[in-house]
């Protein structure tokens, strides 16, 4: 064994990838769009000017307000919109607003928000990101909690800048919150929605709300959707018979493989009881639950190239072409190669356009890959949740409470090569446990409101983001010196955060046109850390193994610290006439500091295992004008970020570090009823983000631009309704358009990491007869069927390569509905 110790010591110190180095190497929506308005038709014309028409009531500003008063930029989306769009995953929201953008990893399994440039792409479930997600007014800390379905609600609202003054959880980007559809004690009612698609998905969606008594309704939703697996497996399609480079044949990979992927299935359910004992007070109690069974993470290889200086650093990667037989490009443009004893890769070139193990990937427009670890039903997320909601009225003073508690469990596995060879694969496990407590208090009138509060937080993360070398692996080889025994690499992360705030806002009324918004909020934030770093023996193949260690990788780790933090708005805003809004304002948001668990290999010191919380500062001035036959809305911002929580990924590994950054940018949206029947709106925002003097390699400095950020997007949709009744019912097209320019998906900015510019167009047909509550809706989306890339990784120092996810391809349904 003291072998084995000694390429683990060589390993921790040299680097997992210095040693690879030398050993191988939406479109806008109809009724609303963009960062200022949110229309939403009611009744039964969707476009009738003379309908009932108004825009959407939001609670932005915990009240409830149209979104044309509030002097935030604001998208807000009604859920039966979306159904009528055929959109029921949270990240189709991204697709339409501008200045709203989905990342994510392990192929779209898990996501994350950017808004306005501002994102955290460390994928570690003990991380929380700068854009909070909330599901009924309950803060959602993890990623897999945001996947899932939006089933039964109301409404989605995007608040887009710094939130600290007025919601639960403090955040430095923005806001996504999903309202669900409450019970009421009006009448029986409910819905059911039935749709078949493209790749034999199945979506069936119902509620049904049931009045027990004057005081008192229960409401049940539930939501069920299965797809197959669309990503077809073309194992062992690929591979360069007789590459040097080729360690992983046939008989080597991981049993069962080579399966299918992209599908899974999704089971969720909500049930509410409403209790009104008296006028004064409102008690809502909500239990709901979510299972999803998917397939491993539906990744592609792309075979890249690094390019080298004459220090040995890493200072730029491309995708290769298909002539390409060079390992890497050194300082004189020549082959530059590192040759290792014992692994059988010493060989100075790679075969034409492959990765350094011999696989030239395929081409995913067919929707083919070739992958060795592959599984069409392995990955395993379950969320569930419990929550109180009170209402009381005291007097002219209203006191809301809500309590929740959460409960978050994962298991996702990839192939981490996206590849036919057995070079490694990726996994994370994770545990989340979330107890929240928000008690806020408000009154007053148009001349003076206000509202204060108290938030606490309490999350118990367990996180593991394991390097995995199934038997026969190249991993398995390089770290233990002999493939037939399979390793995983296991940094485990037990992270608590305890975070006690105070919060409040005013709105003085300083003239009759003028208002006067200030807000503050004071956090009082403690963390306590765990970090190990072991590799254990491999005995599943299709799983993190943490029975059998054999040696530890890095020196165990633990911290705790408690920090206070701040965060303050003050606004201006004025109403020279009737339904225009003018503002300009600065906010203060403030993200706490949080730990890397960095995988082998790293370079990650000591020191840099914990990093400070983030600062944005926004200058923001817009306007609002608009009814319902015309608005139009603007803003403008200004971020001074300081300390900015940036996650550079490298060598199979990554971590976050902090630095600054600035970004500015503005947004535009305008809607018009052209005639009876016939609306159209378009939206664009700029985004410029830019982090000076960025260590991209060892004392390497660059100019980089943040992760998942399109500087451009622009939207449009026209909404036609025709007059009159068609078959009893009224009928309806909609055509949108969305486009958003390139970004990187690495923060290193190299070539390889560029994901181009992308259009979509989507189109549906909605046919409703009101009296017998019947629907119809068709849709299609992705048009063109545009293949464009989502998520990525930079492999091109560990295997030649980089793993890239795409978005949905062209998908075609038809939805039947019923309501009571």
């Amino acid at each position: 064994m003291k072998s084995v110790h000694a390429r683990a010591h060589a390993l921790a110190n040299r680097g997992f990838a210095a040693r690879l180095h030398r050993g191988t190497c939406a479109a806008a929506l109809a009724m609303m769009v963009a960062s200022g308005s949110a229309w939403a038709q009611t009744g039964s014309s969707d476009n009738d000017a003379s309908a009932s028409s108004t825009d959407i009531v939001v609670t932005a500003q915990r009240r409830e307000q149209s979104s044309q008063d509030v002097g935030i930029a604001i998208a807000a989306f009604s859920g039966d919109a979306l159904t009528k769009m055929g959109l029921s995953k949270s990240s189709d929201i991204a697709q339409l607003t501008p200045g709203v953008f989905v990342s994510g990893s392990i192929g779209g399994q898990t996501q994350q928000f950017t808004v306005r440039g501002v994102t955290q792409s460390d994928f570690s479930d003990a991380v929380e990101a700068p854009v909070a997600v909330y599901i009924d007014d309950v803060y959602v800390s993890t990623q897999q909690g945001q996947t899932l379905a939006l089933f039964d609600i109301d409404r989605v609202e995007i608040l887009k800048g710094p939130q600290g003054t007025l919601f639960g959880r403090n955040a430095t980007g923005g806001l996504v919150h999903t309202v669900i559809a409450k019970p009421n004690t009006d009448a029986l009612g409910g819905f059911v929605n039935l749709s078949y698609a493209r790749f034999n998905e199945v979506k069936a969606e119902g509620a049904l709300n049931v009045p027990l008594s004057s005081t008192a309704a229960f409401r049940v939703s539930g939501y069920y959707n299965r797809i197959d697996n669309y990503w077809k497996n073309r194992y062992p399609e690929g591979v360069v018979t007789g590459a040097p480079q080729n360690f992983a044949g046939p008989d080597d990979r991981p049993q069962p493989c080579c399966q299918n992927e992209g599908g899974g299935k999704t089971y969720a359910g909500r049930a509410q009881l409403l209790l009104e004992p008296s006028d004064d007070l409102k008690i809502r109690l909500s239990a709901s639950g979510a299972r999803q069974h998917l397939s491993t993470g539906p990744y592609t290889s792309v075979a890249t190239i690094g390019t080298y200086d004459d220090q040995g650093r890493l200072i730029q990667s491309d995708r290769v072409s298909p002539t390409e037989t060079r390992i890497a490009i050194g300082p004189d443009g020549g082959n530059y190669t590192f040759p290792v004893d014992g692994t059988g890769l010493s060989g100075a070139t790679r075969a034409p356009g492959a990765t350094w193990f011999g696989y030239v990937p395929l081409d995913p427009k067919n929707l083919e890959l070739s992958s060795d670890f592959a599984r069409s039903d392995l990955n395993r997320v379950s969320v569930w949740t419990a929550s109180a909601h009170v209402d009381y009225t005291l007097g002219s003073v209203d006191i809301a409470s809500i309590t929740a508690y959460q409960r978050h469990k994962k298991q996702l596995l990839m192939d981490a090569d996206g590849g036919a060879t057995n070079v490694f694969a990726f996994g994370a496990r994770a545990d989340t446990k979330i107890f929240s407590q928000e008690l806020r208090a408000s009154g007053g009138d148009a001349g003076f409101r206000w509202t204060t509060g108290a938030y606490f937080l309490d999350i118990k993360a367990d996180a593991i983001q394991a390097l995995l070398g199934p038997s026969g692996s190249f991993l398995s080889l390089l770290v233990v010196g002999d493939a037939s025994q399979g390793i995983d690499i296991v940094p485990h992360t037990n992270l608590h955060t305890q975070s006690f705030s105070v919060f409040g806002q005013t709105e003085v009324g300083l003239a009759d046109k003028w208002t006067l918004i200030l807000g503050g909020r004071v956090i009082r934030e403690h963390q306590e850390d765990e970090l190990s770093r072991n590799i254990y023996l491999n005995t599943d193949d299709y799983g993190i193994d943490t029975d059998t260690l054999l040696f530890p990788y890095g020196a165990p780790y633990s911290d705790r610290r408690t920090s206070t933090l701040w965060a303050a708005k003050a606004q201006l805003e004025y109403r020279p006439v009737e339904k225009l809004l003018i503002y300009a304002g600065i906010n203060r948001g403030v993200k706490g500091g949080s730990y890397n668990a960095p995988g082998i290999g790293s370079n990650v010191t000591t020191d840099q295992l914990s990093y400070k919380p983030e600062v944005l500062l926004n200058y923001e001035g817009g306007f609002k004008y608009g009814d319902r036959f015309f608005s139009l809305n603007a803003s403008g911002f200004y971020y001074d970020y300081k300390d900015y929580q940036a996650f550079r990924f490298a060598n199979a590994s990554g971590f976050v570090q902090n630095v600054d950054s600035k970004v500015y940018g503005f947004e535009l949206d305008a809607g018009v009823q052209i005639f009876e029947g016939l609306r159209a709106t378009a939206g664009a925002s700029y985004t410029h983000g830019t982090i000076k003097n960025f260590e991209i390699a060892p004392d390497v400095f660059r100019t980089v631009r943040p992760t998942y950020s399109p500087r451009t997007q622009v939207s449009a949709s026209l909404n036609y309704e025709v007059p009159g009744d068609v078959a009893g019912g009224r009928l309806s097209f909609n055509a949108q358009g969305n486009y958003a320019s390139g970004f990187y998906h690495n923060i290193r900015n190299f070539n390889s990491d560029w994901f181009k510019g992308r259009t979509l167009a989507n189109l549906s047909m909605n046919w409703r007869q009101e009296p017998t509550g019947l629907s119809l809706t068709a849709y299609i989306n992705n048009v063109t069927d545009k293949r464009y890339g989502m998520i990525g990784f930079n492999n091109v120092a560990n295997c030649g390569c980089s793993d890239e996810s795409y978005g949905m391809p062209r998908t075609y349904g038809m939805t039947i509905g019923y309501r009571f």
